[in-house]
């Protein structure tokens, strides 16, 4: 730390060092400088207790360089740099701005040493109204500072050796239909005895799911002892027996331009592992943190951990911010834009948003769908060929022929959604009624069944309409259903 004085007139005779610069202008002439312990102002002029330029610390524990100059009287700016023994400028004074009414410009800077500062020769360099203004170097002594020693950085292991530890912790999970058919594929890892960690995904729109664990065991459960819809994380209830728990990151964020470690699933339910860059972090409002990674692995290796290079747990693969929209293409309608969006989603959760206590009780699918949590399952339809949605539809029944879109705008008067219908088994006949929800799995258009009749021959079209106006910007869901139960499920978006 430097404090700047100032003192006017005289002269001080003593030892000094300095340095002249070799072309100064003529109307600054350098004086002398001079250094000492300590001093004080005497007949408006500063004066030396002691005159020296070795100064040992902790018997020293600050300094006073003086200067003096014949500069014109008026304004003048002073600066100062301080080098240590490598000449590396490790303080800068405040500039200090004078008035004087003589050609005498005196002034004196108090240095304070502290412990740790490297012994040598240190210098101070002037500037005085931008021109040199000379320079005095004085010798500072410090006891050395015993540099601790480095611990041994632990040796991080082989991408082999975290695929053979990691690979005994990770879960295949599946999702059952009421006939008990795998309907979906995704990942787990064991974070905790009787703890599977996953995407929310990975149990939306599940009535059962079976979990699969290292070396072929399989257990069915319907059990989820905490899960957040919207930052897309959930903790199964599972017996997971031997199966070893993967160790939490437990503090700092993922750094950027890192490359971190994932499972993917390839082929024939075959995981492989590889690495990832960590590209960006990003904060999303309702949805929480993400961290953005890339290459994205495949929709199937959703609920896969994210590792660091040490085989930590970082986060948790998935991150959507559409919940809702994981489900079959063959019962679902949307452009092939907004299907690769959705479908090409895949981001981190960060392990640190993962709740740590599974609480005292776990909760059922069903409890969680009678709540609104999940988004229910489908039951597909035979009869049901397809359906879409458009900024406007023929008023003729007959014409089939429709220009579909999945994005909307405030200025569009309507949205409509639209089925068509051709019988396909026994059944000629029934109730069709739709709902649309918000990420939040809030309704927010609610039409009435209406009972329709059809046969082999023709196709039917049956629709409905509702103004966009009141929607925020987004992805928004719409269930098809077919005597109350979910048949088949359409997607778009408001862009404003």
């Amino acid at each position: 730390m430097v404090r700047m004085h100032t003192v006017m007139a005289g002269a001080l005779t003593a030892l000094f060092l300095f340095t002249f610069p070799q072309a100064w202008a003529s109307s600054l002439r350098f004086v002398k400088s001079q250094a000492g312990p300590s001093g004080r102002i005497v007949d408006n002029r500063f004066a030396f207790d002691e005159l020296r330029n070795r100064f040992v610390f902790p018997q020293d524990k600050s300094l006073t360089v003086y200067f003096e100059w014949e500069a014109p009287a008026g304004n003048h700016t002073l600066s100062a740099l301080w080098k240590d023994p490598d000449g590396r400028v490790v303080t800068i004074s405040p500039d200090v701005k004078m008035e004087t009414k003589t050609p005498e410009l005196h002034a004196y800077w108090v240095f304070e040493v502290a412990a740790g500062m490297r012994s040598g020769v240190w210098t101070v360099e002037l500037r005085v109204d931008g021109e040199p203004g000379g320079s005095h170097s004085f010798e500072l002594v410090s006891p050395e500072l015993a540099k601790p020693v480095a611990p041994t950085p632990a040796k991080l292991p082989s991408l082999d050796e975290i695929y053979q530890s990691a690979g005994r912790s990770l879960v295949w999970i599946y999702k059952l239909d009421q006939a008990g058919r795998r309907t979906d594929i995704s990942l787990g890892f064991v974070l905790a005895q009787n703890q599977v960690a996953t995407a929310f995904q990975a149990i939306d729109g599940a009535l059962r799911l079976e979990l699969e664990f290292s070396g072929g065991r399989k257990v069915t459960t319907d059990r989820i002892w905490m899960c957040d819809r919207q930052r897309d994380w959930a903790l199964l209830k599972a017996d997971t027996a031997a199966a070893p728990a993967l160790k939490r990151m437990e503090a700092g964020q993922v750094p950027i331009g890192e490359r971190y470690i994932v499972f993917n699933v390839e082929g024939q339910q075959a995981r492989v592992i590889g690495g990832v860059d960590i590209t960006g972090r990003r904060t999303i409002p309702n949805f929480g943190d993400r961290i953005q990674i890339a290459p994205p692995p495949a929709l199937e290796a959703a609920g896969g951990p994210l590792l660091s290079p040490d085989g930590l747990v970082a986060g948790i693969l998935g991150g959507s911010i559409t919940p809702g929209s994981r489900f079959s293409r063959h019962d679902s309608s949307l452009s092939p834009a907004l299907w690769s969006r959705l479908s090409g989603e895949m981001s981190v959760v960060p392990i640190g948003a993962v709740s740590k206590s599974a609480g005292p009780e776990s909760t059922s699918l069903a409890t969680l769908l009678e709540k609104g949590l999940l988004t229910p399952p489908l039951t597909p339809v035979a009869s049901l060929v397809f359906g879409g949605t458009a900024r406007s539809i023929s008023k003729n029944a007959n014409d089939m022929t429709t220009r579909d879109s999945s994005e909307f705008s405030h200025r569009d008067q309507v949205i409509w959604v639209y089925t068509l219908w051709q019988k396909k088994d026994k059944v000629g006949k029934g109730l069709v009624s739709g709902k649309v929800y918000d990420s939040e799995n809030r309704l927010l258009v609610d039409v009435a069944p209406k009972k329709i009749s059809f046969d082999e021959k023709a196709p039917m079209r049956v629709a409905f309409d509702f103004p966009p106006a009141k929607f925020a910007a987004g992805v928004y869901r719409v269930d098809v259903l077919w005597n109350s139960e979910p048949a088949s499920r359409i997607f778009f978006t408001v862009v404003d």
